[in-house]
């Protein structure tokens, strides 16, 4: 009663097409959540997470990501950052809708089911943030969409990883300049050993791929015999500007 009620005083309407029509849990009308489905079918770059066409993928690997020295062995992801996919990561990070937080970590969960390395790992880790990038952010997506894949998964969510160094943000920084920005910003927490560890890696967003990169040669530096990644979505240098906070 108290939600119909609450329904007519304050109509619900989708937060990505913003039409007041009937929703579901996580915000989304069903027109919505159908258009996702496409976007979550094609094809990428198992190495990347560069979309390709699809013979795009040769020995494992992309035109893009031939020369690119990457610490993690595979990557899984939902989609691109472009599309309608970018402003679901924009509206529950920068906009607070948290309702998008299961819809997100099971939409991730099952792009990591899909590979063919999901089964041999065995932890979750998360890209951490340092305690001054939280100013004025709702929340560091990471953490918790790592701590429902891990449940989801039935995996262990250890924090091995800290950020010692904060640094400017990434956005806006050219691809040596994001390099040179994270290296040495991580460290292992203080007494961890991985002990030949198989650990995903999860972020949110992963644009050149320099942050999933140090984290990964910490972890495997710190013991780990192999680091997988998943990620949301992906962006790279040549699509259009990846942060929008309108």
């Amino acid at each position: 009663m108290w939600r119909s009620l609450l329904d007519i005083v304050f109509p619900p309407y989708c937060i990505l097409c913003r039409n007041y029509v009937p929703v579901v849990a996580c915000g989304l009308c069903d027109a919505c959540l159908a258009a996702f489905d496409e976007e979550r079918r094609r094809p990428f770059c198992p190495a990347c997470g560069r979309t390709v066409g699809r013979f795009g993928v040769f020995d494992g690997s992309c035109r893009g990501c031939l020369e690119e020295r990457l610490r993690f062995a595979r990557i899984a992801r939902v989609g691109e950052y472009r599309d309608g996919l970018g402003a679901l990561v924009r509206a529950y990070k920068y906009n607070g809708r948290t309702r998008l937080e299961p819809l997100l970590s099971g939409w991730l969960a099952e792009a990591i089911a899909a590979t063919p390395w999901s089964s041999s790992v065995e932890a979750v880790v998360s890209v951490p943030t340092h305690w001054r990038h939280g100013i004025g952010r709702p929340l560091h997506a990471a953490d918790p969409l790592a701590d429902r894949v891990a449940k989801a998964m039935a995996l262990p969510r250890p924090r091995v990883l800290r950020r010692v160094r904060a640094g400017p943000h990434q956005i806006g920084l050219s691809y040596s300049d994001r390099a040179a920005n994270v290296r040495g910003a991580f460290a292992m927490r203080r007494g961890v050993t991985m002990n030949g560890a198989r650990l995903l890696l999860l972020d949110d967003v992963k644009t050149t791929g320099a942050t999933l990169n140090e984290c990964a040669r910490v972890l495997r530096a710190g013991g780990a015999a192999e680091v997988f990644a998943a990620v949301v979505v992906t962006v790279f240098m040549d699509d259009p500007p990846p942060i929008d906070r309108a």
